[in-house]
């Protein structure tokens, strides 16, 4: 084979290699980070905001009305806790259906507190007192579950995303491999060694 023919493919496969290369890190680069910003949303957005609605207001109501922590301590973190939910209902962009549902859940809020500055802290454990805050809370932890498994969804396919260009990748450099060594030794093959004349002396 010509060694020119050879030294041409070998540099289109270099380059292609280098190309296929650099293509498939920004790939890879840009899924992975994309992965991470969701998996960032659940775990640092979502599962806090999950747990001031679900823990820390309704499981606190509950112990205060009992006496099983201090009423007023309680009721003095209502006004903290509201804060730090609209700071994570603002990292995650302000969601429509978050800020929807924070809206009641703020309204409730705000009954709560005004029962506790009038010292009504048993009225809290109401059989009306908590069907209204099971009816702002509910709907507002069914939606950040329902957030929170689409989050976990675009994460992951995010992820499956970096891996498949990774695979396809191996794939490609194996053949880049065989397509170099087949080219490295192809001008060994069919060249046959030139016999030799010998002269015969009389």
């Amino acid at each position: 084979m010509n060694p020119k023919i050879i030294t041409a493919a070998l540099a289109v496969v270099v380059v292609c290699f280098a190309g296929i290369g650099t293509l498939t890190v920004k790939s890879v680069s840009e899924n992975i980070a994309a992965s991470d910003r969701e998996f960032a949303l659940t775990s640092n957005v979502l599962s806090p905001l999950f747990d001031i609605y679900a823990l820390k207001i309704v499981d606190g109501q509950a112990k205060a009305s009992k006496a099983l922590i201090d009423p007023k301590e309680f009721c003095a973190s209502l006004t903290k806790l509201e804060t730090e939910a609209e700071r994570l209902i603002a990292e995650y962009n302000r969601h429509p259906e978050l800020v929807a549902q924070h809206t009641l859940v703020k309204a409730y809020l705000k009954k709560a507190r005004e029962m506790c500055d009038r010292g009504q802290i048993e009225a809290l454990n109401s059989s009306a007192m908590t069907a209204e805050l099971y009816a702002v809370i509910d709907p507002m932890t069914e939606l950040i579950n329902s957030l929170l498994l689409e989050n976990l969804s675009v994460s992951r396919k995010y992820k499956d995303a970096a891996d498949s260009a990774l695979i396809n990748f191996e794939r490609f450099s194996s053949v880049a491999a065989g397509l170099g060594i087949v080219f490295a030794v192809a001008p060994w093959i069919g060249n046959k060694p030139k016999s030799v004349k010998r002269k015969i002396k009389r």
